[in-house]
């Protein structure tokens, strides 16, 4: 008997049909969870590298910002400044080239220049306030310029016809102190980070830019009152000298108006008690011939203290005098020559007078030298007994001046010396109560020589007594 092996148990088709089904719906749900994921991912990665990208920029902006800051704190010139900035602004805009301009004391000068390195700044300088005299000033803002209203020197900037210039100013407080022209691509567009970068890279350019040239008008300013400062002291010290001038000179009229005086007044006495004597007859032959001797000497010194006297008038009141000119030596000592003949001579006293031939011309008012020379030759001649009076003219070592030399037998030269002291004549001094009407032509010859221009000078002479040097410029 066969036996027949029971059937397994098998789901109904129904049953079976629904599993399928549900597991396929399940896989593509999943999928679709899968993809909508991977999008998002891919979303949030583009996100993060915009936002990574946008992180390095600014990052890179704010390194060039601070490197720049940096540089326009620690450097003072001013194309040092230009050179940071355009450098900035390329390394940011990658701009074809570029020019920056800074208010000057009345214009705009160039101070920089990118990328144009045949260009002279010194020709691109700018009117102040408004650098584009040819049109309206243009608004304080950031603007492409259109060329056909700019002057020729901001067209020849633009050296590519695919470029246009952007219009980049500093301003600072409604004052503009600077400005930038950059040559970037006609179809250029900027992003809200560069644009941002533009805008603190104006605010701090126009800061450093004002307090540059706030600090240039403080220094100039400072410069201007050191100066007036100065002068005004020179001023001072030059007035407290006329005065104490003044005062010299004023005492120095007096005591030799008060010696003058009263030699005159005791020679006089003496000369109208000897014409009374001789009135009178008194007196044999030669006692009256000693005493027309003695008038005429009398006389003589008289002569010569109102000669100085009037010398000295004339010079303390500014008498004119000719301006000096180039003339020759040889015609003043000739003339000279004549009118000390006129004077009452010594008969066993000479004068060596100076050969002139080849002398070169001199500058001088000749009036006036020869006025020192006569003084000076009636002063050694008044020295001396007999002799000679050496005089010669020398070539001074190391010096354009000539020199005329007398040598004066009985003047100190100490005294002689004092006497040229810038105070001159002093009323205490054994000098000037000796030599009135002898000797006080020196210190009108001094005198007198520093006001054409040349000097007066006393040596001690070997021989004894003093050298007296006249130097004169030569021409």
């Amino acid at each position: 008997m066969s036996t027949t092996q029971p059937m397994p148990i098998q789901p109904s088709p129904d049953k079976g049909r629904d599993r399928t089904s549900g597991d396929f719906d399940s896989a593509v749900e999943a999928w679709r969870m899968v993809l909508q994921a991977d999008t998002k991912l891919e979303q949030m990665t583009e996100t993060v590298n915009g936002l990574m990208g946008q992180l390095w920029q600014r990052s890179r902006q704010m390194m060039r910002i601070r490197t720049l800051a940096e540089h326009l704190s620690i450097s003072g010139r001013p194309k040092d400044l230009g050179d940071h900035l355009l450098g900035a602004l390329y390394g940011e805009l990658g701009c074809v080239h570029g020019m920056i301009w800074r208010l000057a004391a009345t214009n705009f000068e160039a101070v920089a220049s990118l990328r144009l390195e045949d260009i002279n700044l010194d020709n691109h300088t700018l009117p102040a306030p408004n650098p584009f005299p040819d049109s309206a000033i243009l608004p304080f803002q950031a603007q492409w310029l259109d060329l056909r209203m700019l002057p020729k020197a901001i067209q020849l900037l633009r050296v590519d016809e695919r470029t246009e210039l952007y219009y980049l100013p500093f301003e600072f407080q409604v004052n503009l102190s600077g400005f930038a022209l950059l040559a970037l691509p006609r179809d250029r567009v900027f992003s809200e980070s560069e644009q941002e970068f533009l805008n603190v890279i104006q605010r701090m350019t126009a800061l450093v830019l004002d307090n540059t040239w706030l600090y240039r008008n403080l220094v100039d300013r400072e410069e201007k009152l050191e100066t007036l400062a100065l002068h005004l002291h020179a001023q001072k010290e030059e007035l407290a000298q006329a005065h104490r001038t003044l005062r010299d000179v004023e005492a120095t009229r007096l005591a030799f108006i008060s010696f003058a005086g009263e030699a005159l007044r005791k020679q006089l006495t003496s000369q109208l008690g000897y014409l009374r004597l001789l009135t009178d007859g008194a007196g044999e032959e030669d006692e009256r011939a000693a005493f027309l001797k003695g008038s005429s000497v009398l006389g003589s010194q008289m002569l010569e203290v109102l000669n100085d006297l009037v010398e000295w008038t004339k010079l303390a009141g500014g008498a004119p005098m000719e301006e000096p000119h180039a003339l020759e030596l040889g015609p003043v000592i000739d003339e000279l020559k004549m009118v000390f003949g006129t004077f009452p001579a010594k008969p066993h006293v000479l004068i060596d007078w100076p050969f002139t031939e080849g002398v070169p011309e001199i500058m001088a008012d000749p009036e006036r030298l020869k006025q020192v020379l006569l003084n000076l030759l009636l002063r050694a001649q008044h020295d001396l007994d007999q002799g000679f009076i050496p005089f010669w003219i020398e070539r001074v070592p190391l010096s354009l001046n000539l020199s005329l030399r007398l040598r004066m037998a009985k003047l100190d030269p100490a005294l002689a010396r004092a006497a040229l002291t810038p105070h001159g004549f002093d009323a205490g001094s054994n000098f000037a109560q000796g030599q009135v009407g002898a000797g006080l032509g020196l210190v009108m010859g001094h005198r007198m020589m520093k006001a054409i221009g040349g000097n007066l000078r006393v040596d001690p002479s070997e021989e004894g007594g003093s050298t007296i040097s006249v130097d004169v410029p030569m021409a």
